[in-house]
């Protein structure tokens, strides 16, 4: 065996720790294990390439140049072998009946139980499995092999994954059952006044955060922000009871607050986009069938659009069918 081959990955990552941390001990208590297993593991990695990895003639640790070029070629080697593994997983006997979907709040409100349902009719080989997180967080758990299709919106873009826009939602204005505008049809933001815009932190979703502010300078205001809770119908949701702030919400969220809040539609075209997202690689002939359902059902948005108002009320609650953030 050459010295290339008789590499281990092991050795490459008691090489990291000690690279990052340019600490034998530190390493080991990262690792969970012993020191001498650090400097053991370092020694016959450095004796396979033959070159030092590390300058040990001072008090200091420090990579040589050698040890440099073999940090960051060892990161890209362990990220490749980590998704090996998941590839290979994806054809675990348990996997492949399996599909999780995360989800961000409003998607699980609507769509979410829609795609459930009729997959339980048209797929029944399939076992779905759902998982609700905070608007932001579906890219990140996708990206940590928690979930195998997100649904949100403003996904964020994943080496290896595939982001695709599936459907568009008109935006709603959330405001108390009691304000002077909760009877229109439609509300301009500019007929809101002085009243603060309830949103969650800007670190939260900036792309999504950024849209919302962006709609309001479209329409010439610029309301005061109020940062709420990652869920707008959190702990924050009495500032909209009590006329002491509105929101802007998916039209999903009809139906799904509190009965002291409404939502009436935001006036001009306003819309946020919903968004799927999966892994290039993952092919099984399951998760190829729930993303066209789940095509199919967020397609039946754009119908509901084009209905009067009343009528794509009738035809979303029918349907089940209208996504959240």
């Amino acid at each position: 065996m050459s010295r290339a081959t008789s590499l281990t990955l092991r050795q490459l990552e008691v090489f990291l720790a000690v690279a990052d941390t340019l600490h034998f001990g530190r390493a080991a208590e990262r690792l969970h294990i012993s020191q001498p297993t650090v400097s053991q593991e370092v020694a016959r990695l450095e004796r396979t390439v033959g070159v030092e990895l590390f300058d040990r003639s001072r008090r200091s640790v420090r990579l040589t140049s050698a040890g440099e070029v073999m940090a960051a070629e060892s990161a890209r080697l362990l990220d490749q072998a980590g998704t090996l593994l998941a590839r290979v997983r994806l054809h675990e006997e348990t996997r492949l009946g399996t599909a999780r979907i995360v989800a961000s709040p409003t998607v699980v409100n609507r769509l979410l139980p829609a795609v459930v349902s009729r997959a339980e009719r048209e797929l029944p080989e399939l076992v779905l499995a759902e998982l609700s997180v905070d608007t932001g967080r579906v890219s990140a758990t996708l990206a940590g092999e928690l979930a195998d299709l997100g649904l949100g919106r403003f996904l964020d873009d994943v080496p290896g994954y595939r982001r695709e826009r599936i459907a568009d939602e008109p935006v709603h204005v959330a405001l108390s059952r009691d304000h002077p505008l909760a009877g229109r049809d439609a509300v301009r933001l500019d007929e809101l006044g002085d009243l603060p815009l309830l949103l969650w932190p800007r670190e939260q979703s900036p792309r999504y955060y950024d849209h919302v502010l962006g709609l309001c300078a479209e329409r010439g205001v610029e309301p005061p922000v109020l940062v709420g809770p990652a869920r707008i119908v959190g702990s924050r949701l009495y500032l909209l009871s009590q006329s002491r702030a509105f929101s802007l919400v998916p039209a999903s969220m009809t139906g799904h607050l509190t009965e002291d809040v409404v939502t009436v539609r935001l006036a001009g075209r306003a819309t946020l986009p919903l968004e799927l997202q999966w892994r290039l690689d993952d092919r099984r002939p399951g998760l190829a069938a729930l993303r066209e359902l789940v095509r199919e059902e967020a397609a039946a948005l754009e119908t509901c659009r084009a209905l009067p108002p009343g009528g794509a009320q009738n035809r979303s609650d029918q349907l089940l069918i209208v996504p959240g953030k």
